[in-house]
C-alpha cells in the first residue's frame, strides 16, 4: 500500500481549520455538515466524469469536513445531556483517565495539593452519560486511571473549545465506586515501582526520569519546569510522540533480528505501541504519534512503505473525526507541528546548510530548527519570547532523551521480576536525565529574544515560516522565492521595531527611583522594594512563575535578600520554588500544611536562612527597615491561613508602608488591639480588595495610595464595593494592577510618587 506523498496534507489542513470553527460554534454545524456532503458528492460526480485528481481530493476534503461536523453534531449532544445540571453542587460519578498533582488553594485557602483529574461523568443521578470533566480535587491518594469516583461537586459549563464539557470542584472526597480494569491495574503498578525505585536517586535527574520512561511529572518543580521551558525542552519533562517511535522501532528491529516473519513484527510492535499508551496514559501527542505509528505499520503489513507526510495527514484526520476537540489542545498541536516540521522543512534546510557545512552536522542542525521553527506561532501564544539557546539546549539534550526512555522503562517491566536489575537500570537511565536537567538550568540563563506577544506574534512567526519554506523550496517559482524573501525581510522589521520600540518605551518611561513595585501577577500578590544599593526585597510571589519572573527581569532584580511569604495561599507562593535559589533570607509564617513544609524544605535546600516572623521582629535591607507587626504568638482563636498574614511596616528615606497580606476583618481588629497602627502613605490592601476588611484599620493607617493586587476579571468580584467605599471614605485612592498594570511608588522630596504602568487610576475610583 502507497500513500499519495502529498495528497492528504491540504484536506488534513482544511479539517483542522473546521475543527477549530465548528467546536468554537456548534449551533451552525448542523447545517454545515449538510453542504458539505452536498459539496462532497457534487465533486465526487466531476471527478468520475472528468477523472480529473484535482476534483477527487477536493471531494475527499469535502467528506472529511462533512465528517468531522457531524462527529461535532454528536460529540456536542454527548457533552450536554439533559440530566446533567450545573451550577449548583450535585453527586456525579467519574471515570478518571488522567490525573496530576498541582499546588492550589483547598476549600480552606490554605495552600495545599490539588489533583487535577481528566475524565468523564459517567452517572448523574440515575442517568447514565459520558461528558468530559475536568475535576479539582483536595489532595490524597492518586486514583488509577480507569477508576470511577463517586463525589459531590460544583460543575459549572467550560468554553464551548475546551476538552472537557464541565469544570467541576469536589466538595466532599473522592470514594472508589468501581475498580479500573486489570490491564490498567497491571500498568498503575508499574509506573508506582518506577516512582519508587527512582524516590532516592537525587536533584533533577530523579525529578525527571519517571517522566521520561511513563509520563509521570509529579516531581518536577516549578523551578525546573520554568528551566526547561525557558531551554525551549519542556517536550522532555514527559513522554512524547518521539517515545513512541522509540519503543515502536525497537520492538520492530528486535524482532526483524530474531527474524521473525513480517506479520508477526508488526502485531509484537503494535501490541507494544497499545501497551505503552496505556502506561503512560493518552496524552494528546502520544495519541497522534500512535496513530501515525500505526498507520506505518499497516502499511508494513501490506508490504509497502508509508511516506511521513500523508501518514501523519492520515493520522490527524483520523483523530480529528473520532474527536474534533482534540484541534484546540496545545500538545496535539505542538506535536503535529513537529512532525510536520521535521518532515517538510527539514530535508530542504539540511540539504541548504550542506552546501557550507558537512552533511552530517547540517542534518543534526536541521532537525531542531526546523522543529522549532514549525513550533514558533503556536509558541509565542504560550511563552511570548524566544530562548535564544533553544537550539543548543535541544542538540545537547535530544541524544540523551531515547537512552533515559529506554533505560528507564526497562527498570519499568523488570520491577516486579527482576529487582535488582531494574535498580541497576534505574541508576543509569539517571545519568542522562541528570544531563538534560543540567542542560536546561544552564542554558535557561541565557537570555530571551524579545517578541510580540499574542495574536501579532503568531501571526508574524507563521509569515515568517511561510516565507521560510517559500525560500527553502527547491520547486517554488524564483518569483515565490522572492515574494517570500521580501515577506521575511519585512517581517523580521515589523519584529524588531514591536519589541525594541516596546523596550525603549519601557525603559525611557519606567521610573528608576522607585522604593515599591507592584508587579501584576493577576490574581495574586507580587511585590518588591527596592533598598537601593543593589538590595532587594520580594514580599510574595503570585501563583505563577512567568509574571513574577517577568517582573523582576524588568526591574533589574537578579539577588533577592529577603523573600516574606506572608501565609501559605498558592497566589501568594506558588511562584517561591522557581525563586529558591536568589535568595539569601525568607521570612515565613505559621506553617499550617504538608505543603508550606515542603516549600520551606525547598528554600532551605536552596541556601536561603529562613526564619519565622513574630510580631517584634525587624529586619534591614539596605536603607529600608520592615518592622513585622503581625502575626503575634500564640494566635489565639485566629488560627493560621488568611489571619495569621505576616503584617509589615516598611519604613526608610521618607518611605512609610503596610503590606498586609490577606488579614480579613477580624484580623485586621486584632492588629488594632495588640498596638497603635502607624500612619503610612502607601497601604497594600489586603486580599485582593475583599469585603472583609475593617473600615477602622483603613482609617487609621491614613494612606493616602492603596495597592490593589487583583487579576483582571477574576471570578470573586474583587475589589469590591465595600472595599473601594472604604478607602473612598477614608480618603485613599485605590490603584490597580489588573488595570493600571505595574504599580512604582517613589518619595520624592518627602513627598509620595506613584507611577503607573497604564493611567487608568481614575476610571475605579468611583465604585462601580
Amino acid at each position: 500500500m502507497k500513500l499519495v506523498r502529498t495528497g492528504l496534507l491540504l484536506p488534513a489542513a482544511a479539517v483542522w481549520l473546521l475543527a477549530l470553527l465548528a467546536t468554537a460554534l456548534p449551533a451552525t454545524t448542523p447545517a454545515a455538515a449538510a453542504c458539505a456532503f452536498g459539496a462532497a458528492g457534487w465533486l465526487l460526480l466531476r471527478a468520475i466524469r472528468r477523472r480529473t485528481r484535482g476534483a477527487a481530493l477536493l471531494a475527499a476534503g469535502a467528506l472529511g469536513c462533512g465528517a468531522l461536523l457531524v462527529a461535532v453534531v454528536w460529540g456536542d449532544a454527548h457533552r450536554h445531556p439533559d440530566g446533567l445540571v450545573t451550577g449548583r453542587p450535585a453527586t456525579v460519578e467519574v471515570r478518571v483517565d488522567q490525573s496530576a498533582v498541582l499546588e492550589g488553594n483547598g476549600r480552606s485557602g490554605a495552600l495545599t495539593e490539588r489533583r487535577m483529574l481528566h475524565g468523564s461523568i459517567v452517572r448523574a443521578g440515575e442517568r447514565r452519560m459520558d461528558v468530559p470533566v475536568l475535576l479539582f480535587a483536595d489532595g490524597g491518594a492518586a486514583p488509577i486511571p480507569g477508576s470511577v469516583l463517586r463525589v459531590r461537586a460544583s460543575l459549572h459549563p467550560a468554553a464551548p473549545t475546551d476538552a472537557a464539557a464541565v469544570v467541576g470542584s469536589a466538595l466532599s472526597r473522592p470514594t472508589v465506586v468501581a475498580r479500573p480494569p486489570p490491564v490498567q491495574l497491571a500498568a498503575a503498578a508499574l509506573r508506582a515501582g518506577l516512582l519508587g525505585r527512582t524516590a532516592l536517586l537525587p536533584g533533577d535527574g530523579g525529578a525527571l526520569l519517571p517522566g521520561l520512561a511513563v509520563g509521570d511529572t509529579t516531581r518536577v518543580g516549578a523551578d525546573l519546569r520554568l528551566a526547561m521551558q525557558d531551554a525551549s525542552l519542556t517536550h522532555l519533562t514527559a513522554v512524547s510522540g518521539a517515545n513512541c517511535a522509540v519503543v515502536t522501532i525497537g520492538v520492530f528491529a528486535i524482532a526483524g533480528a530474531l527474524r521473525l516473519p513480517r506479520t508477526v513484527r508488526v502485531l509484537l510492535a503494535g501490541a507494544a505501541l497499545a501497551g505503552f499508551v496505556v502506561l503512560v496514559t493518552p496524552q494528546p501527542s502520544v495519541v497522534r504519534a500512535a496513530a501515525m505509528a500505526a498507520v506505518a505499520l499497516l502499511c508494513t503489513l501490506r508490504g509497502g512503505r508509508a511516506a511521513g507526510v500523508p501518514a501523519l495527514s492520515l493520522a490527524v484526520l483520523v483523530l480529528l473525526v473520532s474527536d474534533p476537540w482534540l484541534a484546540w489542545s496545545a500538545g496535539f498541536v505542538l506535536s503535529a507541528a513537529a512532525t510536520a516540521g521535521l518532515l517538510l522543512l527539514a530535508p530542504p534546510l539540511a540539504e541548504r546548510l550542506g552546501r557550507v557545512l558537512p552533511h552530517r552536522l547540517a542534518l543534526v542542525l536541521a532537525v531542531p530548527i526546523a522543529a522549532q521553527a514549525a513550533c514558533q506561532p503556536v509558541l509565542v501564544l504560550l511563552q511570548p519570547g524566544i530562548p535564544v539557546l533553544g537550539v543548543v539546549a535541544n542538540l545537547l539534550a535530544e541524544p540523551a532523551a531515547p537512552v533515559a526512555t529506554v533505560l528507564g522503562l526497562i527498570a519499568c517491566l523488570l520491577g516486579p521480576v527482576a529487582p535488582l536489575a531494574a535498580g541497576a537500570a534505574a541508576v543509569l537511565a539517571w545519568v542522562p536525565a541528570a544531563w538534560i536537567g543540567l542542560v536546561a538550568r544552564t542554558t535557561a540563563r541565557a537570555p530571551q529574544l524579545g517578541w510580540p506577544a499574542g495574536i501579532l506574534g503568531a501571526v508574524l512567526a507563521a509569515v515568517l515560516l511561510v516565507a521560510g519554506v517559500l525560500l527553502l523550496a527547491r520547486a517554488a517559482p524564483r518569483r515565490a522565492r522572492r515574494i517570500g524573501g521580501g515577506v521575511a525581510v519585512v517581517a523580521v522589521l515589523v519584529v524588531i521595531g514591536a519589541v525594541s520600540g516596546g523596550a525603549v518605551g519601557r525603559f525611557l518611561g519606567t521610573p528608576r527611583d522607585w522604593t515599591v513595585a507592584a508587579c501584576d501577577v493577576g490574581q495574586g500578590d507580587g511585590l518588591v522594594l527596592n533598598g537601593g544599593g543593589g538590595h532587594f526585597a520580594v514580599v510574595d510571589t503570585g501563583r505563577e512563575p512567568a509574571p513574577i519572573a517577568s517582573c523582576l527581569a524588568r526591574l533589574g532584580v537578579a539577588r533577592i535578600d529577603l523573600l516574606v511569604l506572608t501565609h501559605w495561599d498558592a497566589d501568594h507562593v506558588g511562584a517561591a520554588a522557581s525563586l529558591a535559589d536568589r535568595v539569601r533570607t525568607a521570612l515565613i509564617g505559621p506553617l499550617d500544611r504538608s505543603a508550606s513544609t515542603v516549600l520551606r524544605a525547598a528554600l532551605v535546600r536552596a541556601g536561603a536562612a529562613v526564619h519565622q516572623a513574630r510580631r517584634g521582629d525587624t529586619v534591614r535591607i539596605g536603607r529600608l527597615r520592615f518592622d513585622v507587626l503581625w502575626p503575634t504568638e500564640p494566635l489565639g482563636d485566629l488560627g493560621t491561613g488568611n489571619p495569621a498574614s505576616i503584617t509589615l511596616h516598611v519604613t526608610g528615606s521618607g518611605a512609610s508602608v503596610l503590606l498586609t497580606g490577606d488579614l480579613g476583618e477580624d484580623a485586621q481588629n486584632a492588629v488594632l488591639a495588640a498596638g497603635p497602627l502607624p500612619r503610612v502613605d502607601v497601604v497594600k490592601v489586603s486580599h485582593h480588595g475583599s469585603s472583609d476588611q475593617s473600615p477602622a484599620f483603613y482609617a487609621a493607617a491614613g494612606a493616602a495610595f492603596g495597592i490593589v493586587s487583583v487579576g483582571a476579571g477574576n471570578d470573586y468580584g474583587h475589589p469590591t464595593r465595600r472595599l473601594l467605599a472604604i478607602l473612598r471614605a477614608v480618603g485613599t485612592l485605590p490603584v490597580r494592577t489588573d488595570q493600571d498594570g505595574l504599580v512604582l511608588v517613589s518619595w520624592v522630596a518627602g513627598r509620595v510618587r506613584v507611577w503607573t504602568e497604564r493611567a487608568v487610576t481614575a476610571d475605579v475610583w468611583t465604585p462601580g
